[in-house]
């Protein structure tokens, strides 16, 4: 596991911040951690915390990193008619972020892979860990990283990731008062061998990840299912159609 700065993570996991980021949306649960299914067993759980060889390198986030609500962010209402989410909200820099720096953790509701602990109508279910079988769903509850929009249709590539990674969490059973449990977060692109990304994100930029092909595709049938020409219509400007 990569050295870094040991990190703490808030304790509370809902709505305990003194205010929310600007443009959060209604009925929507702002969260400082994740949130777990009944369902989620201890194992499970546990699971979280093992170290593979797989994944020895992966980051250990600094606690100067994770900062609630994030300054690095500014949640904005698009008023673009040409972009794929015109009329919903986007993530943008407030800042210039350095290539393969970290933006924020991916928060959620955490649950089991199974229909009966899931919302098959989400448009915000991330895998945490395909192996123990657990995803994490920010349709209800999150933070600014929900709002991260796919690239496809508003620029050519996208500018940051969902990349695995390490926080420290609170665990009286440990000596040490806390252990490291496994997490997803945005992270800007590396620079790239060629240094093409070199410049990172600027302040002003929209965030912008790469969500899959597929997933527009399956929106485009699903639209096309339901008769929802709202839905058919951003698939349509993600795909470049």
């Amino acid at each position: 596991m990569a050295s870094e700065t040991e990190i703490v993570t808030a304790e509370a996991n809902t709505s305990d911040v003194k205010s929310l980021p600007k443009n959060w949306p209604d009925g929507i649960t702002y969260l400082t951690d994740h949130t777990y299914s009944a369902a989620v067993t201890d194992d499970q759980r546990t699971a979280l915390c093992r170290t593979l060889s797989a994944d020895a390198t992966w980051t250990q986030v600094p606690d100067t990193a994770i900062q609630v609500p994030t300054p690095l962010l500014e949640i904005c209402i698009i008023a673009n008619e040409s972009h794929p989410a015109n009329g919903q909200r986007g993530i943008f820099a407030t800042r210039h972020l350095i290539p393969d720096s970290f933006i924020c953790l991916y928060m959620g509701h955490v649950h089991i892979n199974s229909m009966s602990d899931q919302d098959p109508n989400s448009d915000y279910d991330l895998s945490l860990d395909r192996d123990i079988g657990l995803s994490v769903d920010a349709a209800r509850s999150g933070n600014e990283s929900r709002h991260a929009n796919d690239y496809r249709g508003i620029a050519e590539r996208p500018n940051a990731e969902f990349r695995d990674c390490y926080v420290k969490v609170p665990c009286t059973k440990r000596a040490a008062g806390s252990k490291w449990e496994r997490r997803v977060a945005i992270f800007v692109l590396p620079a790239g061998k060629a240094g093409k990304r070199k410049a990172g994100i600027q302040a002003g930029e929209e965030v912008l990840v790469n969500y899959g092909k597929g997933y527009w595709e399956g929106r485009k049938t699903l639209a096309s299912f339901r008769k929802d020409d709202a839905m058919l219509k951003i698939a349509k400007l993600a795909l470049g159609e």
